[in-house]
């Protein structure tokens, strides 16, 4: 009996150590083997796919039996006995038992006693860990007692490295289908920059084409705005990210693209690196700015110069977003007001759920768009 607990700590030893399933498997068998001093040890392992079990470790076998040979499932099988009602069996004289069948791999070794024993794992009989006498043996409760807790033991190793194994498999399969929608992402990335390109460069062309200076300059406006939002585009796909821009970087980029590097101009953006807003949160923005900051340069620069500045603000207790554009040039005079260019502002402050407001100032204009902080 003390044999039998110095085995079974040892097992547990091993099975709390990082093995794989074959070598606890082999080692289990040995010490059983060497415990119970019995040379014929194996484990079985069910195969529902093939209805059978197969031998997948052991010891005292012929060579080239391990892996390859495997064993019934049906009720005159002694292992195939324990898989349909998970009790463990002894059969003390196998060979002149009626109930049972003597199996060609067991005739070959001369087996005449047997004990074993079902491998549980999370509650279903995943295999049976059985010991195979060549000469008479009567085995007894303590016999039993041993054999069910070294398959316990090996049940729940077997548990652990399965669930572990399906915890790597589901990470690894989680890294493969992000790594899939990362390539489509930016092959549909790709595809919408294509698609704005293609927009532009029709744009231009007609452009070039028409002789009408107001149409040129119509057609001017709409290439900037087809720019801005391709520039998004950009900012999506230098971050990598799956559906936000850094809207300090867009900003930034979409008025070095609109500056025309005027003497005495200067357009600024005070906007901190990385806030991040979604894709369709963050294309409004940089169409507003875009026309705001092209209204300035348009109306509000003359001769003299002037500086346009762009920033954003966030009240995180109002749950509130500003975006302000202002200059100190002359001020908007009030046709432009109601321009195309200030209906498209107040429509793209809508699509952010807020409002376009004008705000006093003592030089110049100022243009601020209030908007929900996007949860």
């Amino acid at each position: 009996m003390h044999a039998y607990q110095h085995a079974l700590a040892a097992l547990s030893r091993a099975a709390s150590e990082s093995l794989s399933p074959d070598r606890l498997m082999h080692y289990v068998t040995a010490q059983v083997s060497r415990v119970t001093h019995i040379k014929h040890v194996k484990v079985l392992c069910y195969r529902a796919d093939r209805g059978d079990l197969l031998m997948i470790a052991g010891v005292g076998w012929r060579s080239g039996l391990v892996g390859n040979a495997s064993f019934a499932i049906d009720g005159a099988s002694p292992p195939g006995r324990t898989i349909q009602t998970a009790r463990p069996m002894i059969i003390e004289d196998l060979p002149n038992d009626p109930e049972f069948r003597v199996s060609g791999v067991l005739r070959e070794h001369g087996i005449v006693s047997l004990i074993n024993v079902a491998i549980m794992v999370d509650g279903r009989t995943w295999g049976v860990l059985e010991v195979d006498a060549d000469a008479p043996r009567a085995f007894n409760e303590d016999d039993v007692t041993f054999l069910t807790a070294a398959a316990n033991i090996l049940g729940v190793a077997l548990l652990r490295y399965e669930t572990e194994r399906g915890a790597l498999e589901a990470a690894t399969e989680h890294m493969r289908a992000q790594e899939r929608a990362e390539v489509v992402l930016r092959e549909l990335q790709h595809r919408a920059k294509n698609n704005l390109q293609t927009v532009v460069s029709f744009l231009s062309l007609q452009r070039r084409r028409s002789q009408d200076p107001e149409t040129r300059e119509k057609l001017a406006s709409a290439m900037d705005r087809v720019h801005a939002i391709a520039l998004a585009h950009d900012q999506l796909a230098l971050r990598g990210n799956a559906g936000e821009v850094d809207l300090g970087d867009y900003l930034r980029a979409l008025c070095a693209n609109i500056d025309p590097q005027r003497e005495g101009v200067a357009v600024e953006v005070d906007v901190s690196r990385g806030l991040l807003l979604p894709l369709d949160r963050a294309v409004p923005a940089g169409l507003i700015v875009n026309e705001l900051v092209t209204n300035s340069l348009k109306y509000a620069c003359d001769e003299a110069g002037g500086v346009i500045r762009v920033a954003f603000t966030a009240d995180t207790d109002q749950g509130e977003a500003y975006l302000t554009v202002e200059d100190n040039g002359r001020g908007m005079q009030s046709p432009r007001a109601s321009g195309l260019g200030l209906a498209l502002v107040a429509a793209f402050a809508q699509q952010l759920g807020g409002t376009a407001d004008r705000e006093e100032v003592e030089k110049g204009t100022r243009t601020r768009v209030s908007f929900p902080l996007p949860i």
